[in-house]
């Protein structure tokens, strides 16, 4: 999978030093599920996501085309779901306690890096 780091330009903060980018069918639909530990990803999806079969909460950043933070929810517990409005399809899912730790929140605007 892809790898890039994650910055919020807005906050001149890292979020992530290196996030999946998950760009396939196959890549979108494990996701995190098989992580054992708490990671980063970034895809393309409508409507929502699922929590069920992962081992950890994430938190979750929904982004305009721009990358701007349009909507947010934290700490999602195993087994839940996140919908959104469907013209919005730029997700983010970081280790619960992310967005709180970086001050992220809605309008500010993040950007995909390349990783080093």
């Amino acid at each position: 999978m892809l790898q890039r780091k994650l910055v919020n330009i807005s906050k001149d903060c890292v979020l992530a030093e290196r996030i999946g980018v998950a760009r396939t069918i196959s890549e979108r639909g494990v996701g995190l599920l098989n992580d054992v530990v708490p990671k980063s990803l970034f895809l393309k999806t409508r409507f929502g996501i699922h929590t069920f079969g992962m081992r950890f909460s994430i938190d979750c950043a929904l982004l305009d085309s721009d990358f701007r933070v349009v909507k947010i929810k934290k700490d999602i517990a195993p087994g839940k779901f996140f919908f959104w409005n469907p013209r919005f399809n730029n997700v983010i899912e970081l280790p619960a306690g992310t967005l709180d730790s970086t001050g992220t929140s809605i309008g500010d605007i993040l950007a995909l890096q390349d990783a080093l």
